[in-house]
């Protein structure tokens, strides 16, 4: 294994120069208006048709099962479901279906980001989210108000009265006392924590996410609660508890790879006990990883199911963010976010370059490190922190997926199949007969270069399809209504 972490080190200049410099979307359609008018989320006036028949004609699938590429491929859409797939020549286009030309193009599942947070007043996270080929997202923590928000959002996009993508929620995360964040369910004990856990389940949670400050007799308490009700355990691992306990408690993912450099360190007893995270600690943890001890940590996540959503990309805008870097600080697509937000983020203390620089090209070592050890990488974001905007980020994520060694298939499968697997969720995620119709048409090919995920031609959620004057009309919305917001931000 020393090898492998060698290969790892020597490439990471070059994986550094590789990765893009939070490039806009580009949304190319080459087609005439929409044939479906869907609802903005800021303008209830509109009402959107119900899906029909459509056939994309002349495509190259790729199905995200892991199959080659299919040429020349029709797909069939009736309502909310893919009818047919197959060459060009044999599937019968329906009577009446509306055909769109697809030829030089290429069609993948829509994508999934499966760390968002959407409570922040005045960002239009789901339009955005949308747009950018997201047809389902992952909501990981807001206020007990804001899960009775989302509850109501995803009724109204089943019902076609809002656009946005299939949204999953945990509520409030689950710390312990003290917490930073106002949108924490604070659990000093375990009988806090159990009831949480019910509450979360009455009130129609997805899951439970825990976080960095809980005790491990809460945490433990919450995952066996947890079990019992058929709720699932996601988020942090808590700094009291170990990678490997977390995953054989039922833990399902584990974010931003946290605890994962400590558990894999041949100081880990010593590094354990240090209260403080700094440079020198960081530098200490990078410089004591021990191939051997991640490999066994593998395994465990491995056995277990347990999945990792290292949000690279929130680590690279960190660091973009730390050095100060124009490409993060003046993106374009910050236009999407109201003037009030791009100030608080400006006035705030940058993190620190050293920090940052340690931090995320070890994160971008241990992906590559983790995939090859066969553990399940999966895309998410981190959105809504400074300097990222909703959509665009999961892009960023793809190719840094890519930069740590996941091919350009499996970046998308970890955006697509393997993120609807990880819900259980068999019937969306990939492109064959009898799925949910979730598709993203794209202008270039994506296994060229994970980069033509964001050469988007259309979107189609659900069988509602989303084509080019409705892309640009809607980017133009946001725009307009980020620029005259006037609210106050919110989200901590």
């Amino acid at each position: 294994m020393s090898d492998s972490r060698g290969l790892f080190r020597s490439n990471l200049g070059e994986i550094m120069r590789a990765i893009p410099s939070q490039p806009t979307i580009q949304v190319l359609v080459p087609y005439a208006s929409a044939a479906v008018i869907l609802l903005s989320a800021c303008n209830t006036s509109e009402r959107p048709t119900s899906p029909g028949t459509f056939a994309f004609v002349h495509a190259t699938v790729i199905d995200a099962t892991g199959a080659a590429p299919k040429r020349n491929q029709t797909v069939v859409v009736s309502g909310d479901r893919i009818a047919e797939v197959g060459d060009s020549a044999d599937v019968a286009i329906p009577s009446g279906a509306r055909v769109i030309d697809a030829a030089g193009k290429f069609l993948i599942p829509g994508l999934w980001d499966l760390h968002v947070h959407t409570r922040y007043e005045g960002i239009d996270h789901l339009r955005l989210l949308l747009v950018n080929g997201i047809t389902t997202a992952r909501d990981m923590g807001g206020p007990w108000s804001h899960l009775n928000i989302i509850k109501r959002w995803r009724d109204e996009i089943a019902r076609g009265e809002r656009i946005g993508p299939r949204l999953l929620t945990g509520g409030p995360l689950l710390d312990g006392a003290d917490s930073p964040w106002s949108h924490a369910a604070e659990v000093p004990n375990e009988e806090e924590g159990r009831r949480v856990v019910r509450r979360l389940s009455a009130e129609g949670a997805d899951f439970a996410k825990v976080y960095s400050g809980l005790t491990r007799e809460s945490f433990f308490a919450i995952a066996d609660e947890a079990r019992s009700v058929g709720l699932p355990v996601v988020g942090h691992v808590p700094n009291a508890v170990s990678v490997t306990e977390a995953s054989d408690a039922g833990q399902r993912s584990v974010e931003h790879m946290t605890g994962i450099l400590l558990a894999s360190s041949s100081r880990e007893d010593e590094l354990r006990s240090g209260d403080r995270f700094d440079p020198v600690r960081a530098r200490a943890l990078s410089n004591s990883l021990d191939p051997s001890r991640l490999e066994v940590l593998a395994a465990v996540l491995r056995r277990n199911g347990t999945s990792v959503v290292p949000t690279l990309s929130n680590g690279w805008t960190r660091l973009g963010w730390a050095r100060q870097d124009e490409g993060v600080l003046e993106a374009d697509r910050l236009r999407y976010v109201p003037e009030a937000y791009r100030t608080a983020w400006t006035r705030q203390q940058p993190p620190s370059v050293d920090l940052e620089t340690i931090q995320f090209e070890t994160n971008v070592e241990l992906v590559g490190l983790l995939h090859a050890h066969g553990v399940s990488i999966l895309a998410g974001t981190d959105v809504v922190k400074p300097f990222f905007v909703p959509g665009f980020s999961l892009h960023d994520e793809l190719g840094l997926l890519v930069s740590a060694g996941l091919s350009e298939m499996e970046a998308i499968q970890a955006a697509t199949r393997d993120a609807a697997r990880f819900f259980g969720m068999d019937d969306v995620g990939t492109i064959q007969r009898d799925m949910i119709a979730d598709l993203l048409l794209l202008d270039a090919d994506p296994l060229e270069n994970i980069e033509n995920t964001r050469r988007i031609a259309a979107v189609m959620s659900t069988g509602r399809l989303i084509e080019r004057s409705e892309l640009l009309r809607i980017h133009a919305q946001i725009a307009d209504s980020a620029a005259n917001w006037t609210g106050v931000p919110t989200g901590r």
